[in-house]
């Protein structure tokens, strides 16, 4: 399997959900992604919309946990999808200590992302 692929996705499709255990992250070619978490009663909170030339789902990769957010195409989306293996030799052209801050950020960011949920729970 190759570390970096395109993909395609319609406008509405879903790319990956809140809590999906995955290894694998996006750099968008053209389109636009709508990134967001849903609060404790169900409620959809965007994050970001991002656009071309932007990444997400880089954090899962980060920490190795599960996604903190949900992505979905607002239009149609092309994309070149990076797996852990491509990654990692990104990774390898980084610093050590860069790599360091990008999992410190990845861990206040999903800190940052509970407490949203949880301030929206109580409105």
């Amino acid at each position: 399997m190759s570390s970096i692929t395109k993909e395609t996705f319609k406008a509405g499709d879903f790319i990956f959900f809140e809590g999906d255990i995955e290894a694998h992250f996006f750099i968008i070619e053209s389109g636009e992604v709508s990134i967001f978490m849903k609060d404790k009663k169900g409620a959809k909170i965007e994050v970001a919309k991002l656009s071309p030339g932007e990444t997400f789902g880089e954090f899962a990769l980060i920490d190795k946990g599960a996604r903190s957010a949900s992505a979905q195409a607002v239009s149609d989306v092309k994309a070149m999808k990076i797996s852990a293996e491509g990654y990692e030799l990104m990774l390898n052209d980084l610093p050590l200590w860069a790599a360091s801050m990008l999992k410190s950020f990845s861990t206040r960011l999903k800190q940052m992302n509970t407490a949203l949920k949880e301030i929206s729970a109580e409105k």
